[in-house]
């Protein structure tokens, strides 16, 4: 489910005629909005579709889970930070490689040395920013 969104999401900002008007509303906004495009109405929808898979996401996780608290997210900002930093600041290219990675060696270290899981992504993380400082798909070259 998560390659499917991920790709339609790739595919929609990188080669639609909508995708276009999102990546020129973020670099100059006065400019789409002199061109006649509704912008602010563009940048609502985008914000919506974002909480619905946030929403989406959310709620698997908490079946995945079976409990429902305050501290479901924190549990997992750790991780998605580490996943973010990896990929590169805003860079929609490398988050499903790296969330991948970054799952396989928690769960494949977690498994070995159980009180290692965290620290292995850390030590991932400082890994790959040592060898590529801006991540590994960095949005701006």
């Amino acid at each position: 489910m998560g390659a499917v969104t991920y790709g339609l999401l790739y595919l929609l900002l990188n080669r639609s005629r909508l995708g276009l008007l999102i990546r020129a509303g973020v670099e100059n906004r006065k400019m789409v909005d002199a061109l006649g495009f509704r912008i602010d109405r563009l940048f609502i929808g985008v914000f919506m579709l974002g909480s619905a898979l946030a929403a989406m996401g959310g709620a698997m996780w908490a079946g995945y889970e079976t409990l429902i608290s305050p501290a479901l997210g924190a549990e997992m900002m750790t991780i998605v930070f580490i996943v973010v930093i990896i990929a590169g600041l805003g860079s929609i290219r490398g988050t499903l490689p790296c969330a991948l990675m970054v799952g396989l060696v928690g769960n494949y270290v977690g498994f070995l040395a159980p009180k290692m899981a965290l620290a292995s992504n850390m030590i991932l993380m400082m890994a790959i920013l040592m060898w590529r400082p801006s991540g590994l798909a960095p949005a701006v070259k």
